[in-house]
């Protein structure tokens, strides 16, 4: 039996939260998809997920199942990549285009530093921008985006879920009081990067408001610094939000709904063959930048209540 195909559609599902959008990102077809969790159900005896016609959830064990499993698949991608990475002497220019923040400037950077640590002869040329890039026609060589999942006309890899919180700062809820509702943050000050608008959900309850920005940046880090001045409620990115929530800085705002993650991206051209050094370069972002985005998901956010 292949159970590593088992695992690898198991977590596709999961992270994806649809049986189609994994059978599209494996290459599989659906029924085949349905297959591979049916027999790996069948072999532990459990059942990972509640599925229906228009939701799909883990059930309590398969949560468990889901962190030991990318647990374990990371360990097993970092060993291939980093042997990958010693294997080859490789030289010549690496170009990428990044969205900017903690993404691009630190978990990039990360990443790409350990690469020409290994290979001193590989230079890299990084530009931060969300500009449409054609990777058949422009002079990029990978590109790493946050958003929906990209068309037939790359090739991608989806590197995991970006998760935010809603918070402010002590002093502003002391002048304003706590949201009470969705709704509310369209009366009350809000800080905002590029979004124009702020998908919440509860249980089956979804509603979408746009905020009344009185602070805007693309950086992330300025919209923390300006929560923290209190000058109005901000939408964080959990691996920025995190530091100053724990130390009280910044408290949470209706902690009962959720924001609706956006996703990461890395895609490349899907014309030929990629030259080594891109090839050899894509595969560690892949497994690098998988295992950071996973190490700052932050799940101490479930502790920490409005006050």
């Amino acid at each position: 039996m292949d159970h590593l195909s088992e695992i690898q559609a198991f977590l596709a599902i999961a992270d994806l939260g649809s049986f189609t959008k994994a059978a599209e990102h494996l290459g599989l077809s659906r029924s085949r998809i349905s297959q591979l969790i049916s027999r790996l159900e069948d072999r532990l005896g459990v059942m990972l997920m509640h599925r229906t016609t228009r939701s799909l959830t883990l059930t309590p064990e398969g949560e468990q199942f889901r962190t030991g499993c990318r647990q374990g698949m990371q360990h097993l991608e970092q060993a291939e990549a980093s042997l990958k990475l010693m294997s080859t002497r490789l030289s010549g220019p690496v170009r990428i285009n990044s969205v900017g923040g903690v993404f691009g400037e630190t978990f990039l950077s990360k990443a790409l530093a350990e690469v020409v640590s290994e290979h001193p002869e590989v230079t890299v040329h990084i530009s931060y921008s969300s500009s449409l890039i054609d990777l058949n026609r422009d002079p990029v060589d990978l590109v790493l985006r946050i958003g929906k999942a990209p068309g037939h006309q790359v090739a991608s890899a989806h590197l995991g879920e970006i998760h935010h919180v809603l918070c402010a700062s002590p002093k502003f809820v002391n002048l304003y009081g706590f949201a009470q509702s969705p709704s509310d943050l369209e009366q009350l000050r809000t800080i905002s990067g590029t979004p124009k608008t702020w998908e919440l959900t509860r249980a089956n309850e979804r509603q979408v408001v746009t905020p009344k920005s009185c602070w805007h940046s693309p950086s992330s880090q300025a919209q923390r610094i300006a929560a923290e001045q209190g000058l109005g409620i901000a939408r964080l990115l959990t691996a920025v939000a995190q530091d100053a929530l724990a130390e009280g800085r910044l408290l949470r705002v209706l902690p009962e709904w959720q924001i609706e993650p956006t996703q990461l991206w890395l895609l490349w051209s899907n014309q030929g063959d990629l030259p080594k050094r891109i090839e050899m370069v894509r595969d560690h972002l892949r497994v690098r930048l998988t295992n950071l985005i996973g190490d700052n998901r932050w799940d101490g956010l479930a502790q920490l209540g409005q006050a």
